[in-house]
């Protein structure tokens, strides 16, 4: 049987002690689960350790367009199409669309669809949005594209999706939501915001890297079968490796899994939400298990408690600086009220 030992889960040790762990991006803890790695080696025994040919080739094997499927039928897409990560799923399709779009990257995006990646600024969004739908409205260009995040893993913060209903209806507009954070864990059962977005704005398409919450080393592109197809035809994606087919295979037969892994998520993130909510330290979205703090101090008086929580800067260390606990599935009632007796204790 599978069993990961050494990697952070609700634990890490640092310097030989053991200390809780409240960081990281594997919200349903799908890395560690005995259930889900023996899956993975069922997968290694059907299709080997890797697939090391390009999916364009005369000789292919099922698993990977029996996992497309499952994808598109699970998220309401014509077609999806997996890679082998979520950065290169944003840029295919930037490559395969920006000559024909005018693009607008949104200034929270993350580089994977936002080539002009700058500094981390993430409350700036609703003023660019307006502003580029301004834009949009009185360009001489005809066909628009932009880019955007459901969701803020930084900062917790979800725009809301109301700017969609302005968008000027004299264009043709594409949206390419980045949904990596929320599809496992968002959303009627985990299939995370890209559904809504679908709903107010069916010229969407979604990517989305699976090694967050899903446990899976790649990337997603999902929505229109026709973009799809152009991506499938693009010289970067046959000269890719795709992901890991024991992957797929596992992903295909872990329904109950995932299931199981957001009932205890949601469990947890009830407890702590409820023993968090009169500290003032904590913010974030409703059911999104990563909770923001401007109190930097807050780390290192968790670190003297055997407590890690998420604590540095991104994407570089000359960026923002971070301070936020990231809740899994894999934490224990006892995990949660140790930290919530922490955060408690820090303002004494």
């Amino acid at each position: 049987m599978y069993y990961a030992s050494h990697i952070p889960s609700r634990t890490t040790h640092v310097g030989g002690e053991e200390y809780l762990f409240f960081s990281g991006t594997a919200y349903l803890g799908m890395h560690a689960r005995p259930e889900f790695g023996d899956l993975v080696y069922e997968g290694i025994r059907n299709w080997g350790t890797n697939y090391g040919a390009s999916r364009l080739g005369n000789v292919s094997i099922p698993v990977f367009d029996q996992a497309e499927s499952k994808l598109a039928a699970w998220l309401g897409t014509s077609s999806a199409l997996v890679v082998s990560s979520g950065t290169l799923a944003g840029r295919l399709v930037l490559e395969v669309l920006s000559e024909d779009y005018e693009t607008h990257y949104s200034p929270i995006a993350h580089v994977a669809i936002n080539p002009s990646y700058k500094k981390h600024e993430p409350h700036r969004f609703d003023a660019w949005i307006e502003k580029t739908l301004q834009n949009i409205r009185v360009s001489d260009k005809e066909k628009h594209l932009i880019t955007f995040n459901s969701i803020d893993s930084l900062t917790g913060i979800q725009p809301t999706l109301d700017w969609v209903d302005a968008i000027p209806g004299n264009k043709e507009v594409l949206l390419i939501a980045d949904d990596s954070h929320g599809i496992g864990v968002m959303g009627t059962e985990g299939r995370g915001n890209f559904p809504l977005l679908l709903r107010k704005h069916p010229n969407a398409l979604l990517i989305a890297s699976l090694g967050k919450a899903m446990g899976l080393p790649a990337g997603l592109i999902a929505g229109s079968g026709e973009i799809v197809q152009r991506a499938k035809a693009h010289p970067l994606f046959g000269g890719s490796s795709p992901m890991v087919p024991a992957y797929a295979h596992a992903f295909l037969h872990s329904d109950e899994l995932y299931a199981k892994a957001r009932r205890q998520l949601f469990e947890n993130m009830k407890r702590f939400e409820e023993g968090a909510r009169d500290s003032g330290l904590i913010t974030g979205s409703r059911n999104f298990p990563v909770y923001c703090t401007h109190s930097h101090e807050l780390a290192p008086f968790l670190e003297k408690r055997k407590i890690r929580i998420s604590h540095f800067a991104y994407p570089s260390p000359a960026d923002n600086l971070y301070t936020r606990v990231v809740v899994n599935a894999l934490h224990t009632q006892e995990d949660m009220e140790r930290l919530i007796e922490g955060i408690k204790g820090f303002r004494g």
